[in-house]
This record gives structure tokens, C-alpha cells and sequence, in this order.
């Protein structure tokens, strides 16, 4: 089996304060996904984990699945 080629993509990450809960929420919109932290650092190493398990659900599902594809677009405003 051919090894899959790795690339890399820069995310965007939203993190804000919560000054009830004392925490932290963070939000990767390109994967629709959102971590916690009780700090600064902490929701940013949680939301770096969580990304790249998603990821590599994708690729395997990618792999794994000949209907599933994922390409870029690019549009002119």
C-alpha cells in the first residue's frame, strides 16, 4: 500500500475568555470543532490534540472510502 503524502494546513483558531467558568473555549471553524482549558496554553494543546485526531479520522476515512474526497477551491472576489 502506498504510504499517504503528508501536507500540512494552517487552521484558525478562536479562543475566549470565560470570567464565570474561569476558563478558556477555543473553536477550529474549519473543522467545526471546539475544545476547553483552564488556561491559555491548555486550550491551545487541546485544541492542537483534538485537530489531529480529527485529521486522522479523515485520512483514514479518505483511504478507506473511493466516494470521499477532499480538493481546494479558489475563488476571485
Amino acid at each position: 500500500m502506498k504510504a499517504a503524502q503528508r501536507s500540512k494546513a494552517i487552521l484558525h483558531l478562536l479562543i475566549e475568555g470565560d470570567s464565570v467558568e474561569n476558563n478558556y473555549s477555543a473553536y477550529i471553524p474549519e473543522l467545526r470543532l471546539g475544545a476547553i482549558g483552564d488556561t491559555l496554553e491548555e486550550v491551545k494543546e487541546n485544541a492542537l490534540a483534538l485537530a489531529q485526531m480529527e485529521t486522522e479520522r479523515l485520512r483514514k476515512n479518505l483511504e478507506a472510502n473511493n466516494y470521499l474526497k477532499i480538493e481546494k477551491i479558489e475563488i476571485e472576489l
